[in-house]
């Protein structure tokens, strides 16, 4: 575990992970528990700041405290879930260990540890997340709800084209519906339009600001440059020829010094 977020790269100059190369190298095992192994730990760090959080919102209502009123974020939480699947218990009793741990590390020894956090035991936090998963939020197994809308129903909804963007909605789709969880379809799809609308103003906005920037350029363009011998000015490096056929004045010098030389 302390080694899980270094990385070499191999014999063909891939980017791999320690942990992975001592479970396939040392430890021989099979491909799939070097996946799930590594799945466990991409998501570790992140689990342990969910419990690092819910630890101080124990430690600050101590008095007071109700698990119902600080429970962890669902999208957040959700999330992480579906990445894990039916490894989240594995990667919270990791994350449970590690975070426990460090604080012990910080402190120095267990008493000191009960000394600055009082009667809050060092499980506590994953047991209120796990609890707050399977009961209050409803999340264990939501990898396996399916979606309102599959890619082909998005494309007719939102008329897209065929490509990566179709992914971007259904990221947008499950997202809403981890924070909707009895949202309907046709709420759903009101969303989608809603984010269709902003990702189309914020690209139109881009694109205006594109247009300005290249209308600056233009205007310092034509005022910019080396005036010739009646005080025009044209642009530096073009091949204006002015109404008279006098051409710029730093081409002539520049065609003069090539003759000269």
């Amino acid at each position: 575990l302390p080694f899980h977020n270094l990385t070499f790269p191999d014999a063909k100059g891939r980017e791999t992970t320690v942990t992975s190369h001592m479970i396939k190298e040392a430890l021989k095992l099979p491909t799939r528990d070097i996946m799930a192994v590594a799945l466990i730990l991409r998501h570790v760090d992140e689990m342990v700041e969910i419990l690092s959080e819910m630890r101080s919102k124990i430690i600050e209502n101590s008095d007071n405290y109700d698990a119902k009123r600080y429970l962890p974020c669902r999208l957040r939480s959700g999330m992480i879930m579906r990445s894990l699947k039916d490894h989240w218990v594995t990667c919270l009793l990791t994350a449970a260990v590690w975070e426990a741990r460090s604080l012990e590390r910080l402190h120095g020894t267990l008493d000191n540890f009960k000394h600055v956090f009082g009667t809050v035991p060092p499980e506590q936090p994953s047991r209120e997340f796990y609890r707050a998963v399977v009961e209050d939020l409803n999340l264990d197994e939501i990898w396996r709800v399916r979606p309102l809308l599959d890619g082909k129903a998005i494309i007719k909804e939102l008329d897209l084209p065929k490509g990566p963007l179709v992914g971007v909605y259904l990221d947008d789709q499950t997202r809403w519906m981890l924070l909707n969880p009895t949202g309907t379809k046709e709420d759903c799809v009101v969303h989608l339009h809603e984010r269709k609308r902003a990702r189309e103003q914020e690209i139109c906005a881009e694109t205006a600001q594109g247009k300005d920037d290249i209308v600056v350029d233009d205007q310092n363009e034509l005022t910019v440059g080396i005036a010739n011998s009646e005080g025009h000015s044209s642009p530096i490096g073009g091949d204006a020829v002015w109404s008279n056929g006098t051409k710029h004045l730093s081409k002539k010098i520049r065609a003069e010094n090539s003759i000269n030389l």
